[in-house]
Order: structure tokens, then C-alpha cells, then sequence
């Protein structure tokens, strides 16, 4: 299996053909130790995301197809990632504390479309 781009937009080169897309927003948090509900959002720095990384493995779930960059737009980040039709298995590189929901997930990419998995990581501050 194989994935189509280039690395810095969050793609792996990979053999021609038609693709499909892997795409969705990330939030990470929280950011301090106490947040209130009704406090103003704390706009976090690039590297609460450019820090993170996700990876995608073939259906197997160990054979690695490629990684992904995050890419901070604001308050969130996004990725996205073209791949040949198929199934998939998208997780998180794993380092330090936290968690990411709903990783690792399976997915199934098809020609043309685009698959939204949006990605949540707990940085296990409280």
C-alpha cells in the first residue's frame, strides 16, 4: 500500500494511481493545570502541535505506511494524508504522558473520498 504527497505537508510519496483522503482536525489540552469552562481559550503555541505526531500502518497495525505532521491552524490543528484505496490503522507516536482518542482506528479510505477522523490528545494535566 502506498501514499501519495510530499512529507511536509503531512504525506508520504508513493506509487500513482487514484487516491483517497485521511483528513481531520486535532485539539490537544488541556494546556494548564486548571481550566474554567468559562474562561477565554487559551491560543496554543505551534508546538502543542507540530510536536505531535500520527502514523499510519497497513491494516496489520504494525507495518508502518507512513507518518503525518500536524499542522497548526489556530486553536486546533489539522492533517491530511492521500492514500491508495484500502484499510487502514491511524495512531499516534507515543511520547511522555498522555493519550490520544480515538486512537488507534481503523479506517477504510476509498477512491475519490475523504475520511474524517478528528483527533483529541489528553496531555494528562490536571
Amino acid at each position: 500500500m502506498a501514499v501519495a504527497g510530499a512529507m511536509s505537508s503531512g504525506c508520504v510519496t508513493g506509487a500513482s494511481g487514484e487516491y483517497g483522503t485521511l483528513a481531520g482536525n486535532v485539539t490537544v489540552g488541556p494546556l494548564t493545570p486548571v481550566e474554567r469552562v468559562d474562561a477565554t481559550p487559551i491560543l496554543p503555541p505551534p508546538e502543542v502541535f507540530t510536536s505531535r505526531h500520527l502514523v499510519v500502518y497497513a491494516s496489520d497495525g504494525t507495518t508502518k505506511v507512513g507518518d503525518v505532521d500536524i499542522v497548526p491552524a489556530g486553536y486546533y490543528g489539522k492533517y491530511s494524508v492521500s492514500l491508495q484505496p484500502g484499510t487502514y490503522v491511524l495512531d499516534y507516536l507515543r511520547q511522555g504522558i498522555g493519550r490520544a482518542s480515538p486512537l488507534p482506528k481503523q479506517v477504510n479510505v476509498e477512491a475519490g473520498r475523504t475520511t474524517v477522523v478528528d483527533v483529541d490528545f489528553d496531555t494528562g494535566i490536571r
